[in-house]
Order: C-alpha cells, then sequence, then structure tokens
C-alpha cells in the first residue's frame, strides 16, 4: 500500500506510526498487538494512532469484529460508506480552499503562503468533527471576523482554529472584545475593517 502525502500531513505522529503499521498488513486484519510489533512500538501508541487514522482514513483502517483491525481499501461496492467519505473529503477540501484564500490575502504585504503540518492537519480534523452543522457559507464568515481582527494574521492554522466560533458575529479588538463603531479614530478602524472584509469577499470570489 502505497503512503498519500496528503494523508500524512493530516495526521499525529502516533497516526502516521499507524499508517505504516497499516501499510506494511496490507489488505486483511490485524490485532493491534500484531500492528504495534510490524513497527515496533508500544500497542497503546498504535491503538491510539489506529484510533485517529480510522477517523481520517476510514477505507484504509477500521474497527472489525474480535478486537482486530481491518486494513486495506474498501471495495466499491460498499457505497454507502464510500459516499459519505466523498462527502467528508469534499468539505475538508472546500475548508481548506477557503483558508488558504484567506491567509495569503490577509499575508499578502508579506507574501507569506499557506503551509500546512500535521498539527495543522489535526486542528482541521477536529474542527470539522466539532462543528458538523456548520456550512460552508458560517466558516467563510468566522474566517473574515478572524483576519479582519487585531490579531497576528501569520500564526499557524493550528493556533487559532480552535477558537474560530468566537469570530462567528464580529472581528475582535486585541482584548477579544467584538469591534464596533465608536466615532473618531474608532469610526475610521471600523470603515476600514469592513472595507477589509468586503476586499476579502472579492478574493475568494476571485479565487
Amino acid at each position: 500500500m502505497e503512503l498519500q502525502d496528503a494523508l500524512i500531513q493530516q495526521l499525529s505522529s502516533k497516526g502516521i506510526l499507524a499508517y505504516v503499521a497499516v501499510s506494511m498488513l496490507g489488505n486483511g486484519e490485524g490485532t493491534t498487538a500484531a500492528l504495534a510489533d510490524l513497527v515496533k512500538a508500544q500497542t497503546s501508541v498504535i491503538r491510539e494512532g489506529l484510533q485517529e487514522l480510522a477517523l481520517e482514513a476510514p477505507t484504509l483502517c477500521r474497527k472489525a469484529p474480535k478486537n482486530k483491525w481491518s486494513c486495506g481499501e474498501i471495495p466499491a461496492g460498499e457505497g454507502l460508506l464510500v459516499q459519505n467519505l466523498d462527502l467528508k473529503d469534499s468539505r475538508r477540501k472546500d475548508f481548506l480552499d477557503d483558508a488558504k484564500k484567506i491567509y495569503e490575502w490577509a499575508n499578502r504585504d508579506s507574501g507569506l503562503r499557506f503551509t500546512m503540518n500535521s498539527a495543522d492537519g489535526s486542528a482541521v480534523s477536529k474542527f470539522l468533527r466539532q462543528y458538523k452543522d456548520w456550512d460552508r457559507g458560517m466558516w467563510q464568515q468566522a474566517l473574515r471576523n478572524r483576519f479582519t481582527s487585531e490579531v497576528v494574521l501569520s500564526q499557524p492554522l493550528y493556533l487559532w482554529l480552535g477558537r474560530i466560533a468566537e469570530y462567528v458575529d464580529a472581528p475582535l479588538d486585541r482584548y477579544g472584545k467584538p469591534m464596533k463603531h465608536g466615532g473618531g479614530k474608532h469610526e475610521q478602524a471600523a470603515i476600514t475593517r469592513k472595507h477589509n472584509r468586503e476586499a476579502v469577499e472579492r478574493a475568494i470570489a476571485r479565487a
């Protein structure tokens, strides 16, 4: 079984270790202990990794009867599960596309590019599980508000995605309070933020 770089980027170190073990086993079933032995790792470590892998890539690893793990590609005939996986993958792709566009727009002056590591991948997986009811419009609004707030715009995704719900209603100031019109400099700042949000929306629409 060939390792997929995109999946590796989504996994923690334990998940990657489990992925290697599953790849070494190939198509078939194995106990947690047997899989741990393949990569010379502790059973408890592999168990956590397998649980993560089963969430991220259930086509490659899933629970089987008698405390075993079923490894390998799911046959195409198992349509419902494959359909659900396609939906999950599509939602993840949409979110990452939006995050990339907004991040690179906000950091356009410095030329920073949007990158992903395993910590970022895990944060995205947790976000999508935690906010299953969010549609694309909801997270786009939260992302726009976050990147027009008084925050460090260059922070990696995993440092702030867990707090994304705080930005649903409005951009926040440096103290974590909603930004509101207040006349004078505050009024001008609010107008600037409004223009920034509109620019972000145009950037997303053009991309």
